[in-house]
């Protein structure tokens, strides 16, 4: 009896180890997909990135994106540094599936916001606001503002995939 105890035990263990490890998803960073993005991206378009973690990324987050940064377990945003275009592509990483409707309303009023501001101080650049949208896909949510969203939406979609596998 001892002995068939021991050995069920020692089943269940083994269970547990090889079900915990290698086969569980691998999330991928968003400082990758960002990369990714950058590296498609026409040559003056996007220049400069700043992740999660990075001072500039967490001391500006919440007023950009009206989420609340300790939602968020993993991030990074793509811009031009020299300012003047609308262009941006930020990428979340929600803790909790439960926060990615909210993310996603929030960046969508990040779309409206930016449209009015633009509106009025480089009106060239509102069609790329006009086109804009926020992609979701599982915890991940995208702004992508850009002119050309679906290869940017491509490029991050197939990122994101890669780390499901």
């Amino acid at each position: 009896m001892k002995r068939q105890v021991l050995t069920i035990l020692c089943l269940i263990i083994a269970c547990g180890i090889l079900t915990s490890c290698g086969g569980g998803n691998k999330e991928t960073a968003c400082i990758d997909i960002v990369k990714a993005c950058s590296e498609i991206a026409d040559k003056d378009s996007f220049d400069t990135y700043t992740v999660y973690g990075e001072d500039l990324y967490k001391n500006s987050f919440d007023t950009m994106y009206g989420v609340q940064y300790d939602m968020l377990d993993d991030g990074a945003v793509l811009y031009t540094e020299s300012g003047g275009k609308a262009d941006e592509i930020s990428i979340m990483h929600l803790k909790s599936n439960a926060d990615v409707s909210i993310a996603k309303r929030k960046l969508e009023e990040r779309i409206s916001e930016r449209r009015n501001m633009f509106a009025n101080y480089k009106p060239e650049e509102v069609s790329k606001l006009d086109n804009a949208y926020v992609a979701v896909q599982g915890s991940y949510v995208a702004l992508i503002i850009s002119d050309d969203n679906q290869r940017f939406e491509t490029e991050i979609r197939k990122n994101i995939s890669k780390g499901e596998e």
